[in-house]
């Protein structure tokens, strides 16, 4: 049966072991045939419930397809929300039109296209719209390029040798090509973040010729002029030469210093023969550093905390066909240092991409992958929780209404004042107040969105949706 938010809801109390271990469940089929050769996907909020959707898109058979998260750990494939773009590459969810809601941006390696969705926020879409044709379009990524507050789109033309970048007037609607790079041969994708401090977004892309050894990760910082004119310089010095097949490359600050690393992933394209690397930031340029792994063919690396303890961990995809470990994580202590690796699963085929989010809504992040040799969407549970029943001096402690417009009502006996505190679902927090017995939380100056609101000194989290 699928579960709905009642009014009043009952707190969640959540307890964690002083050596509470990170394990996760078997694999949760939720289509055992998505379509053909399933290669992308992307997880978020589409239909203005709490729970965490998923999007995924085929190479061969032409579809886009979002799947409703139900509440109770199972999906539900929703209407196909585009059938006319051939070889889906990537997919963002993203607000590009500034309603509040996640819209679908797509490339299409086939087709040549850059296109979006636009979601009215029940998980409607509309049309496809055209923001660019592009050689072989493959990679993406967003964020604010040339300074003006809204979210602009870059893309990789694997075919056309080039990177570009569409600016967005933050209405949905996007000016001509700006060319980031044409030197790379066979860009693959693209990452953004402010890696020298200065303001702007600055770009790492790797290339995946795939043959030769002579792929490289190469790094554009943004040289933005005031009043809105980007201008993208290329580094002297690769982050990597070399190599066969770079598949990945992310901005991370691996190693706790305050600066970005860049983690990738190099494919290759014979069996077992790829490579996990991460690339520390120097200073004055980047240090090679191999992490050892039993995936042959490392396809995606994610770096996410997945055991709680404030330190992102390394998560790992293969993209290799038949036996062997298919998702693994490796444990971060700190200092660039990670621990040995802990498979979570070994049945899947093909596992090139993978998503994290925290489905199930009980506050550790959850895995879902595509097995592109199968056809399959899975997902993994996060075990990290243990649920328990909460103690009798809190028993009858009830928050409500949920979704809020205004004022959270706290109702109960609970003895002396809750001091209770508000973030973010990144994590940042907006607000803190102490709460007496009757007493309310007034959520108004809020944003609408998804909250976690949090009792001090007790181990209990509550979610709540502002309208």
């Amino acid at each position: 049966m699928k579960k709905t938010l009642l009014t009043p809801i009952l707190l969640v109390f959540i307890i964690f072991s002083g050596n509470a271990q990170t394990t996760f469940g078997p694999k949760q089929t939720i289509n055992a045939n998505t379509g053909n050769d399933p290669y992308a996907i992307a997880t978020g909020l589409i239909d203005g419930d709490a729970y965490a959707d998923i999007i995924t898109g085929t190479t061969l058979t032409n579809q886009l397809v979002w799947y409703k998260n139900n509440a109770d750990g199972t999906f539900t494939a929703q209407t196909n929300i585009a059938n006319s773009i051939d070889y889906v590459g990537f997919i963002n969810l993203v607000d590009l039109n500034n309603d509040g809601f996640l819209d679908v941006l797509v490339t299409a390696y086939t087709s040549n296209s850059l296109t979006w969705y636009a979601n009215d926020g029940a998980g409607n879409f509309g049309t496809e719209q055209l923001i660019g044709t592009l050689t072989g379009a493959s990679g993406l990524a967003t964020g604010d390029i040339d300074g003006d507050g809204t979210i602009d789109v870059v893309a990789t033309s694997f075919e056309g040798d080039s990177v570009m970048w569409f600016a967005n007037n933050g209405m949905g609607s996007f000016g001509s090509v700006n060319i980031l790079d044409n030197t790379l041969t066979a860009p693959a994708t693209v990452n953004l973040q402010d890696i020298d401090n200065d303001g702007d977004l600055d770009a790492v892309v790797p290339t995946a010729l795939g043959s030769g050894n002579v792929d490289v990760i190469h790094i554009f910082r943004n040289d933005l002029i005031p009043g809105g004119t980007a201008s993208f310089i290329k580094d002297a010095t690769p982050v990597a030469t070399g190599k066969n097949y770079f598949v990945n490359a992310i901005f991370k600050d691996v190693d706790g210093d305050n600066d970005y690393d860049v983690l990738a992933t190099e494919l290759n394209t014979s069996a077992g023969t790829g490579h996990l690397y991460w690339y520390e930031n120097t200073g004055t340029g980047f240090t090679e550093n191999e992490i050892a792994t039993s995936v042959g063919n490392p396809s995606t690396v994610l770096f996410e905390d997945l055991d709680g303890d404030g330190l992102n961990d390394i998560v790992l995809s293969s993209g290799s066909p038949g036996s062997g470990n298919d998702i693994v994580w490796f444990k971060n202590n700190g200092g660039g240092l990670f621990g040995s690796e802990v498979v979570i699963d070994a049945t899947q085929s093909n596992t090139y991409v993978m998503s994290i989010a925290d489905f199930d809504n009980d506050t550790d992040l959850d895995i879902a992958s595509l097995a592109y040799n199968q056809d399959d969407l899975n997902w993994f549970e996060n075990q990290l929780i243990v649920l328990s029943t909460p103690s009798v001096s809190m028993r009858n402690l009830n928050i409500y209404p949920n979704p809020v417009n205004e004022r959270l009502n706290f109702k109960g006996t609970f003895g002396v004042d809750l001091n209770v505190s508000v973030t973010d679902m990144v994590g940042k927090q907006v607000m803190a107040s102490s709460i007496s017995e009757g007493g309310t939380l007034d959520v108004s100056p809020l944003n609408a969105g998804l909250y976690i609101l949090r009792i001090e000194n007790s181990n209990t989290i509550y979610r709540f949706i502002k309208n």
